[in-house]
């Protein structure tokens, strides 16, 4: 079936572009740590994207970017690294990719002292207890920019500011996977001194990610080995996918006022009763919705027979019966069951969105017809 495809926080197509350079890159085989001349070269070529990608992001001056092979992994890396003393206390948001919540999960489970700031019901931290929670002895908060479920903004740069007025020392980290061709990023502006970022949500490769390093005296190996990556992460290095990031992040950015129209278009077509939880300051290539009294991972399957591929929320977390976030921000049980995610590119057609939101009418009402038997 020739599926048209509305889950783009999960994952992205590979630009033709990018996947040139991919391919081209491919013939270049030689493994970067060896000293003959090809090797070099290839070496080379990594540092540049490396230096592309900081120019990019708008790094500061002895800052570096370590590529990771998942943002997963860039994220567990942080807080492995951060998260060392049983005499300091540290703050995650609950609205934070599974990622980051489950290694915070595990840390607590190990003795660390870690609290979870909560959310507001438009899914943003709720900056006043987050802020409350802050002492002296507080070293490290980890605070995702976009959220993944629901398109909710934190604002990184208010925060990460007032955070380090409270206590000059603490360390900010921000999970920007989904900001990312989303938001205008300067990591000095936004005083963040680790920022994740991923390849394969911006029209890139799977298995190369990154991670924003702002000292990166400050910083362990989460994996040891070789050497490579500055000694902060070791393994040799997946040199086609980080030439094919390093193209995918310098390709234009989402047009927002488009996307924008995408997902209005969604909404003024939809006809049967829905909650709608990403917000208008949401950004709008996420669209969460729940209906009441239907299982959303149904939905899912019904869609899909009618050749329309949606998500139920995070594909990390596909498989639980409920979703941490929306109940987080006080989304009512008997939606939440009934939450579906639906995420745009710039590559989604209007006339297509339109057909999705009939296909929705269609199999909502039908389910409710079923149902009520």
């Amino acid at each position: 079936m020739n599926y048209r495809y509305f889950d783009n926080a999960a994952t992205t197509r590979v630009n033709s572009e990018v996947l040139q350079v991919y391919n081209d890159a491919c013939a270049d085989f030689y493994n970067p740590s060896s000293l003959y001349t090809p090797s070099l070269s290839v070496k080379n070529k990594i540092e540049m994207a490396r230096e592309s990608i900081l120019r990019y992001l708008g790094g500061a001056n002895k800052s570096t970017f370590i590529f990771t092979s998942t943002a997963t992994e860039s994220n567990n890396a942080v807080l492995r690294n951060c998260i060392k003393r049983k005499d300091k206390k540290y703050i995650v948001s609950a609205g934070e990719h599974s990622s980051t919540y489950a290694t915070a999960k595990a840390l607590i489970n190990e003795g660390y002292n870690i609290d979870f700031a909560p959310l507001n019901e438009d899914g943003t931290v709720n900056q006043e207890i987050l802020f409350s929670m802050i002492d002296n002895k507080t070293d490290f908060v980890s605070l995702i920019h976009i959220s993944n479920e629901t398109g909710a903004v934190n604002d990184i740069k208010y925060i990460a500011k007032k955070c380090k007025s409270i206590n000059p020392n603490i360390v900010i980290h921000s999970d920007g996977v989904q900001a990312l061709h989303k938001l205008k990023l300067n990591m000095v502006t936004l005083g963040v001194d680790f920022y994740t970022i991923s390849s394969h949500k911006i029209n890139g490769v799977k298995g190369v990610a990154g991670l924003y390093i702002a000292n990166p005296n400050k910083f362990t190996p989460f994996i040891y080995g070789g050497g490579q990556e500055m000694n902060l992460r070791g393994g040799t290095e997946n040199y086609p996918a980080v030439m094919a990031f390093a193209k995918a992040i310098a390709m234009p950015s989402a047009d927002y006022e488009y996307i924008l129209k995408l997902k209005q278009t969604l909404l003024d077509n939809i006809t049967v009763p829905y909650k709608l939880v990403s917000t208008d300051s949401c950004v709008p290539n996420i669209v969460s919705m729940c209906f009441k009294n239907l299982r959303g991972e149904t939905l899912v399957h019904m869609l899909e027979e009618d050749g329309f591929l949606i998500g139920t929320g995070s594909a990390c977390n596909s498989k639980n019966t409920s979703n941490r976030v929306l109940n987080e921000m006080g989304v009512n049980q008997d939606y939440i069951l009934g939450a579906i995610r639906i995420s745009f590119e710039m590559d989604c057609d209007i006339q297509d969105v339109i057909d999705l939101a009939n296909a929705i009418n269609k199999n909502v009402e039908l389910y409710y017809q079923k149902t009520s038997k």
